[in-house]
């Protein structure tokens, strides 16, 4: 099932038996926090290489006579046996005190392609007909609802990652206004775990949120060496140079890298509208959020050496990029690289 499905499920009802995965980690995170606290139990993790079957058996299988139930969560990035899965679900219908939570993770040396293939043939297997969910309110045993459940999370739209990040501000007791949240996701390139990161710093202040604030405390992602590559593409610098500089620095994915760039090219055709129609850049009327001067200016003068017509090949290549990444195309960055410098003259 997929999000709004399951947040439907939470209302009535809480799986004892939960597969979490997809392409938002920070949903994966999100929802097995709030299943967890909807259990009641206490949990026990299992993170990546601390993971054995015998041990995640041996807290299943324990008796919960003396109110020791227990919501084992077990957090990974390769696919377990079917085995594995067949003997977890096996015991947790034998002892249905316990609960079980598997966050599955894409994991860093696999490409999207690979990971979707092993989620699917995960879900295929993650299913036991003994097993029965709980009443949210009462938590009684339903034996009408069964308690096993697989949940597909994608990364969040612009509206649902505001919303998202709404509610973490309420949770941290944070006075912020709307358009104020929305500058910090677009500072973030809309990525809701470093802007709830940032939301955590702006916290200690103890004080209403200004933009001011934003403007001193919260810094774009990877600002520094993606303006280095940003230089060298508008100025026909080395870009093949630049590219591997940052995957010796760790550039944690093509996808990150990506995403920060159809992120700046959006910025960019907004000013270029804007400027075309107004004469002028007011980065406020433009992202909703002042920027500093010359951040501001460069913007412009990067905008107005863009075509209107380049614009919709440079999008044109960014959704051919990314469809390449998807299906697991080597060194496809570095060729998208090279062709957008071209676009760029």
């Amino acid at each position: 099932m997929y999000k709004k499905e399951f947040d439907t499920l939470l209302r009535t009802h809480t799986p004892r038996a939960s597969l979490l995965y997809g392409e938002s980690e920070f949903l994966i995170e999100s929802y097995t926090k709030r299943i967890l606290h909807a259990t009641g139990l206490e949990s026990r993790v299992f993170s990546y290489g601390d993971y054995t079957l015998a041990e995640c058996l041996e807290v299943l299988t324990a008796s919960s006579l003396f109110g020791d139930a227990q919501c084992v969560i077990v957090k990974l990035d390769k696919k377990p046996s079917d085995k594995d899965i067949k003997a977890i679900l096996q015991a947790l219908s034998l002892n249905h005190d316990h609960s079980l939570i598997l966050a599955f993770f894409k994991a860093e040396g696999k490409n999207p392609a690979q990971y979707a293939r092993d989620f699917k043939a995960l879900s295929a297997k993650f299913k036991h007909e003994a097993i029965y969910a709980r009443k949210a309110q009462d938590k009684a045993m339903d034996e009408k609802k069964n308690g096993v459940v697989e949940v597909r999370f994608f990364k969040p739209k612009p509206n649902e990652a505001l919303e998202l990040l709404r509610q973490e501000a309420q949770n941290l007791h944070i006075s912020i206004a709307n358009h104020l949240l929305e500058s910090l996701l677009a500072m973030q390139n809309y990525d809701i775990a470093i802007a709830c990161s940032e939301l955590k710093k702006l916290s200690m202040l103890d004080t209403p949120i200004t933009q001011q604030d934003l403007a001193y405390l919260c810094y774009g992602l990877g600002s520094v060496a993606i303006e280095e590559l940003l230089q060298a593409l508008f100025a026909r610098g080395d870009v093949v140079g630049v590219f591997e500089q940052m995957l010796e620095a760790g550039l944690s994915s093509d996808m990150t890298l990506l995403s920060e760039l159809e992120g700046y090219f959006y910025k960019l055709f907004l000013f270029g509208v804007y400027v075309r129609l107004h004469g002028r850049a007011d980065s406020k009327e433009i992202l909703g959020y002042a920027l500093p001067f010359q951040e501001a200016d460069l913007l412009a003068q990067r905008a107005m050496r863009i075509k209107e017509q380049v614009f919709g090949e440079i999008f044109s290549l960014l959704g051919f990029w990314r469809n390449a990444i998807m299906q697991g195309h080597k060194n496809i960055s570095l060729r998208c690289l090279i062709k957008l410098q071209a676009l760029l003259g």
